[in-house]
């Protein structure tokens, strides 16, 4: 194939990444992080395939060792070694369905900023992909204006649309003040900078209705940066007049929100409020953040740091943030998200992926990129004389990168962010003419018949790429949706064959046993057998069925690193199952992995609350009262674990003891939880029945005056459970209430 064709080629395959956030494909798993990322996959599969076999070539195409490259190279080589010596390597390789990152992802985006350094040599052709991505951005604002409160777009996360269009901002920013300082056709100008001048006032408005806070404040720092430099250094007179206009316009408006963060007007709008608060952050904010937002965020960032202290050089290895989670669980946290894989804050996460050789080799991208930007100048030679920064370049690229440093501190990367990052990167690595000499880069190789030879082997190495990169997941996680289709047909029909065609397709998913969705697919198959076995349509065949497919691939997945989720989610299942079938074998090998659970996350009062409920079920509450008093004692704010206690204590006969636990509870939801009533009732404590029972039936009366019948009527209900012979006494109430007369 000739070189131009070769070249035009990767070209158009690497034209067409910036519309791949655009992708939602419905028919896979994790529909707005699968697509994309399978296709971004097999763009650069092909597209690599051909560069290699192009670099072969020409060995004007191979990479120059400049340091943004040998950065980056250096980045990969230590994540690599950190997934290897890791916690789960095959997991830090492969990831899974919900992230899609891993080495595997890093690889190919090392391989979209060799080919974008390599093969985009001039600015006319980065202009044109900026024009390019920018058009891309306009299309996913306008999907994302048809929406209603936070926007998300077609990313399905407010804060991956959030860095997306700051990305863009800045990007459209670069290029209108491009537009400015350089000479060229005054018209052509004037409409160029209409253009820019639109994208960025309309990706702004889409950034803003995101409410995505830490890329506003990343937007306000790079925009306060631009507008410093520009009003102080800048020569330029209209770009400096710029300058002074927008320090001015920011300045206003952080006061403005300052001043007016209490306003009726301000607190009527959602996002206007969440980016005021940023306005005004004293001590006293800081202090209610600290308490509120920010409690699960600096709890993350300290079950990190813990990790971290445990394995400093090379850290856990990619995406295995969840076993530091488990670890060093923190119970003040009980009230945020039960399971984490990130820290949300990329930084953090590097630290764990990488340790600290990781997290100091991710920074040095950012540190070689702001050297390549300041040292550039204007060059001699034809082909480079094209390849310079302005001052105000140098300015827009290093606020843009300050931007997402900052924006970074509080959440994780996704791919489109990471597409735009190493794409200006590359924009960036090919204006470094300062690189070391390679004789082999450099060589030409002239005897056709190892080039051959090499071309060969290339290209089945890209096709054995696209099968596992790509087809093989894509393969495994369309067959999963189609288990699940099943599995939900027969959930609500009760059908023998759908239940036999979801295991099939399990089968297959499965089957891709290489790839990157195993561990999810494993954790529905768990969950389809809680389904199926607990079905009273499902067969005693498909029972069985289901229940010998789960402990087969569970006890696979547990072979692996031991996670405390995944014991947590089989014992759970074991000790239901041998509740319902009485089997005594199976009820002891569902507390033994539920145990195991505590002991990999001995801080987790959810695994607790599930150790306690399976011996308060088998009425053996001396063993069940030890494990809800720790996670009592371990956070004595959460609620739930304070009434846990509670009933608890009722059950081993302490009721004196329980009423002072329960003092704080009173007058909440709580008193009047049939789980108290039912445990006063076990325990021959007929007065605190029928007390409650009478609390009831007065808290019913309470949601009826207010006009909540539903929830009077289910008050009402519970207490015709437990007092059978208040039926027709609560069915005389519930026509009360049904008829308004309560």
């Amino acid at each position: 194939m000739p070189n131009n064709y070769l070249r035009y080629s990767i070209i158009s395959l690497l034209f067409l990444t910036p519309f791949v956030g655009l992708i939602v494909s419905s028919g896979l798993f994790f529909p707005y992080i699968t697509g994309k990322n399978l296709m971004f996959r097999a763009l650069i599969d092909i597209a690599f395939t051909l560069y290699v076999i192009l670099a072969l070539k020409v060995p004007a195409y191979r990479p120059r060792l400049n340091a943004i490259f040998l950065s980056f190279a250096a980045f990969i080589a230590i994540i690599f070694l950190a997934d290897i010596f890791g916690i789960y390597p095959f997991k830090s390789f492969w990831s899974n369905f919900e992230r899609m990152e891993g080495f595997v992802t890093h690889i190919h985006l090392f391989a979209y900023f060799i080919m974008m350094a390599c093969v985009f040599q001039g600015e006319k052709i980065w202009t044109w992909f900026f024009q390019t991505s920018l058009a891309g951005s306009v299309i996913m604002g306008l999907i994302a204006a048809g929406q209603e409160g936070r926007v998300s777009a077609q990313l399905g996360n407010s804060t991956y649309l959030g860095i997306y269009m700051l990305f863009h901002i800045f990007i459209a920013g670069f290029l209108l003040v491009r537009v400015i300082e350089r000479k060229g056709d005054a018209a052509v100008k004037w409409w160029k900078g209409i253009a820019y001048s639109a994208v960025i006032l309309f990706d702004f408005y889409i950034l803003y209705n995101t409410g995505t806070r830490s890329a506003f404040l990343g937007l306000m720092v790079g925009t306060f940066f631009t507008a410093i430099a520009f009003a102080i250094w800048e020569k330029n007179k209209g770009l400096k007049r710029l300058g002074i206009a927008v320090l001015v316009l920011v300045v206003l408006a952080v006061a403005s929100l300052a001043v007016f963060k209490e306003s009726s007007f301000v607190k009527k709008h959602d996002l206007l409020a969440r980016f005021a608060q940023l306005a005004t952050f004293n001590k006293t904010g800081f202090e209610q953040f600290a308490t509120t937002q920010g409690k699960g965020r600096f709890g993350i960032w300290n079950i990190a740091y813990e990790g971290f202290k445990e394995k400093p050089i090379l850290g856990w290895g990619q995406d295995n943030f969840n076993y530091v989670f488990n670890e060093y669980y923190d119970p003040k946290i009980y009230d945020q998200e039960q399971w984490f894989d990130r820290a949300h804050n990329v930084f953090f996460d590097w630290l764990i992926a990488g340790g600290i050789l990781g997290l100091l080799s991710y920074l040095a991208l950012f540190a070689a990129a702001v050297f390549a930007i300041w040292r550039s100048k204007v060059y001699e030679k034809p082909q480079e004389k094209d390849l310079y920064f302005l001052f105000s370049d140098k300015v827009l690229l290093t606020a843009l990168l300050i931007a997402y440093f900052i924006h970074n501190l509080f959440v994780f990367d996704s791919l489109t962010s990471y597409m735009l990052f190493f794409a200006v990167l590359a924009f960036v690595s090919i204006h470094d003419r300062k690189a070391i000499k390679s004789g082999i880069l450099e060589k030409h190789i002239s005897n056709d018949g190892y080039r051959m030879a090499a071309n060969g082997i290339v290209i089945i190495a890209g096709i054995f790429a696209m099968y596992y990169f790509t087809i093989a997941p894509y393969l495994a996680g369309k067959n999963l949706i189609k288990a699940l289709s099943y599995q939900a047909y027969a959930n609500s029909d009760g059908s023998d064959p759908a239940y036999k065609a979801a295991l099939a397709s399990y089968d297959v998913a499965i089957g891709y046993d290489n790839v990157t969705g195993i561990s999810e697919t494993r954790e529905q198959i768990l969950q389809g057998a809680s389904n199926a076995v607990f079905s009273g349509n499902a067969s005693n065949e498909v029972r069985q069925a289901y229940f010998s497919k789960t402990q087969t691939e569970i006890e696979k997945q547990l072979a692996e690193p031991a996670d405390a989720r995944y014991y947590l989610f089989y014992g759970s299942f074991l000790s239901r199952v041998g509740r319902a079938a009485s089997s005594s074998e199976l009820s002891v090998e569902g507390i033994k992995y539920l145990e195991k659970a505590s002991e990999l996350s001995p801080g987790k009062q959810t695994i607790l609350f599930e150790i306690g409920a399976f011996y308060i079920t088998g009425h053996k509450y001396a063993k069940a009262l030890p494990y809800f008093k720790k996670a009592f004692e371990s956070e004595p704010a959460f609620n739930d674990a304070r009434f846990l206690y509670a009933v608890a204590l009722v059950y081993n006969g302490d009721v004196k003891a329980s009423d002072e636990v329960l003092k704080p509870l009173q007058g909440t939801k709580f008193i009047f939880d049939t789980r108290l009533i039912n445990a006063y009732y076990d325990a021959n404590q007929s007065k605190k029945v029928q007390q409650m029972l009478n609390q009831k039936i007065e808290y019913a009366n309470t949601l009826a005056a207010a006009g909540d019948k539903v929830g009077a009527i289910a008050q009402i209900n519970e207490v015709i459970i437990i007092a059978p012979n208040f039926k027709a006494q609560g069915e005389k109430r519930i026509a009360e209430i049904n008829a308004g007369k309560l």
